[in-house]
């Protein structure tokens, strides 16, 4: 008996590969919900860095990049790729360090995530080379602001990789008035659940700077990666599918333990009737876009929320138009705004509000959502115009405005910035400045030089790149708040805190080199703002630290660099047969527990 049972012991786990693998085969073959979605406009590069200029893109960024800690739709900071923290002062040594400790997840390629991987990305961002206004987040790091100003070594920077899953912080010295130490552990923790400072990995970065813009070269940490990009006419489309390796044990877990939707089926090719009326008829699920057509009618069955995002016209004070430059004369900034009808604008978008201000609504007042930055400081600009007040200031500036002619860019992939643009087009015109949109299209990546090599499934989003460089006249964005700090979006305007690269190659009159602390990308500079951010930079008391903040708001204001049109809001449509979505404070979607009803008859025949 007692070989007879031995024997087939020895068939079971001689078997046993072979049951696993058809335990696979099976699972493979059903993998789960395939949803078909209109989650965003086109985005065509994913790089987490470049996700702050346009709100589809980081609608999409936030499925494929995991942050440190996520921040809930009630505002509350949640441990995301963190599994654990400690925080540890010693005033003697003057010694204030954050411990983390990293939770086990992988790469979509199985590579594990590592501690390594978070020390890249954040001196990638703090690099005097680096253009990213994410940069003041981190300033709380010691050594952080002098590395990013060019006055220490990128190796200066105080955070260490312990070991693969361990993160050693270590933190400027803040004193309160009583001689205590006062850093705000909390607020750097809201700092990181923001998109910008995500891990990335530094030999896919490295290895070419399109590597945000196709599936072959880009790994992803969050819940889905890309699998397929088309921009053919006829199949024009993206595919997320879920990242086996996210938050997973993959020896124990089964394939949907963390996610359980398979793939996010996304067709640019639809019209927007055609969104709509498969909507309507149960073919698409979900519409994180609605066509701009059919807002008014699904004005009241959207979920709305703000997405902490202003639409921003930003003035570059060193085009030369007509011969001057035009921009850099405080009245006719002034002007242009005082000429903008923002609740006729924010009427046509619909899912928006007139822009009183530069900080959205959303904001926090100190430290939580209980107080709201933007309903605390009020209205500082006009909802409406006031077309005779604008034509006195370009009076008094002695500006003739039918001698001036000069373009706003906007990306033409997107109907709403170009509608903006049409009708802050036809204000300016108002005034007598002669103005056209310039529609910039995007196109075929061909840095490799010859026809034959032109990778195809690679393009290139122009605005953006000249955007980014200071290529503009007037360019319209979305100015994306990084995080829920009203200092994350002021701070930029402020020399030193700008995020920009330096300028490294300038001699002083003596022939001798030197290094130039950038301004904010428009040119603006105003002593006074740099050295009240310095200050707010500086203060311990959340109180006193918001009371400037406001202050700075309104300093801003009054020398209208950019010019703010409408505070976007996040508008989505949900069918009935989805259910388990959830959202993030900063309006994205987490697909991660979606379930779709009767699944398996929407799986495509491949």
């Amino acid at each position: 008996m007692t070989k007879r049972i031995l024997a087939f012991v020895l068939c079971v786990l001689m078997l046993l590969p072979c049951l696993i693998s058809c335990g696979n085969k099976v699972t493979e073959d059903m993998r789960g919900a395939y949803i078909t979605m209109h989650l965003a406009d086109r985005v065509y590069d994913y790089d987490p860095a470049n996700a702050y200029n346009h709100d589809s893109a980081l609608k999409v960024a936030s499925l494929l990049f995991m942050p440190l800690f996520r921040m809930n739709e009630d505002g509350k900071v949640e441990k995301e790729l963190v599994k654990n923290y400690t925080i540890k002062e010693d005033a003697n040594s003057h010694e204030y360090k954050m411990t983390i400790t990293l939770n086990n997840s992988y790469w979509s390629d199985g590579t594990p995530i590592s501690a390594n991987d978070v020390v890249f990305a954040w001196k990638r961002i703090l690099d005097v080379e680096s253009t990213s206004a994410a940069a003041p987040l981190l300033y709380q790091i010691k050594n952080a602001k002098a590395v990013k100003e060019g006055d220490l070594s990128i190796d200066a920077l105080q955070i260490y990789a312990i070991n693969t899953t361990t993160l050693e912080i270590f933190f400027e010295e803040k004193l309160d008035s009583k001689g205590k130490a006062a850093i705000d552990y909390d607020g750097f923790m809201r700092n990181l659940t923001s998109y910008a400072l995500v891990p990335l990995r530094e030999i896919t970065v490295s290895r070419t700077a399109d590597w945000a813009k196709k599936p072959a070269t880009m790994v992803c940490s969050g819940p889905f990666m890309i699998r397929r990009i088309s921009y053919e006419n006829d199949k024009d489309s993206l595919m997320l599918e879920r990242n086996p390796y996210y938050l997973r044990n993959k020896e124990k877990d089964a394939l949907d333990k963390s996610v359980k939707p398979y793939r996010l089926l996304i067709d640019y090719t639809l019209s927007a009737d055609e969104i709509m009326e498969g909507y309507k008829n149960g073919e698409i699920f979900f519409v994180g876009d609605i066509p701009l057509s059919y807002r008014e009618e699904y004005k009241k069955k959207a979920e709305t929320t703000s997405s902490l995002s202003t639409h921003t016209y930003y003035l570059n004070e060193n085009a030369e138009i007509g011969g001057r430059k035009l921009f850099a004369i405080k009245e006719v900034r002034e002007a242009l705004s005082l000429a903008i009808d923002r609740e006729a604008i924010a009427d046509a978008v619909v899912f928006a509000k007139a822009a009183t201000a530069l900080v959205p609504f959303g904001i926090f007042e100190t430290d939580s959502a209980k107080k709201d930055f933007r309903k605390v400081g009020g209205d500082i600009l006009s909802a409406t115009a006031d077309l005779s007040a604008a034509k006195a200031k370009l009076s008094a500036a002695g500006v003739n405005a039918s001698s001036f002619s000069f373009k706003i860019s906007v990306p033409a992939y997107d109907e709403v910035h170009v509608l903006i643009a049409e009708m802050v087009a036809d204000a300016w015109k108002a005034l007598g400045f002669k103005v056209t949109v310039e529609k910039v299209a995007v196109k075929i990546n061909d840095d490799l030089g010859t026809t034959n090599e032109i990778p195809t499934d690679i393009r290139d989003d122009i605005f953006l790149e000249r955007f980014a460089v200071g290529d503009y006249e007037v360019a319209g964005v979305d100015l994306i708040s990084y995080c829920t700090d009203a200092f994350g979006m002021l701070s930029n305007f402020a020399v030193g805190f700008s995020g920009q690269a330096m300028n490294m190659g300038l001699k002083d009159e003596n022939g001798q080199p030197y290094y130039e602390l950038p301004t904010h990308i428009t040119g603006y500079e105003n002593e006074a703002y740099t050295a009240l951010v310095e200050n707010i930079h500086a203060e311990t008391s959340l109180t006193e630290r918001a009371k400037l903040l406001h202050e700075a708001e309104t300093m801003l204001l009054a020398d209208m660099p950019v010019i703010p049109i409408i505070f976007n809001e996040d508008a989505y449509l949900e069918h009935k047969h989805l259910s388990g979505t959830e959202s993030t404070y900063y309006g994205t979607r987490i697909f991660n527990d979606t379930k779709q009803k009767n699944w398996k008859n929407y799986v495509p025949e491949e």
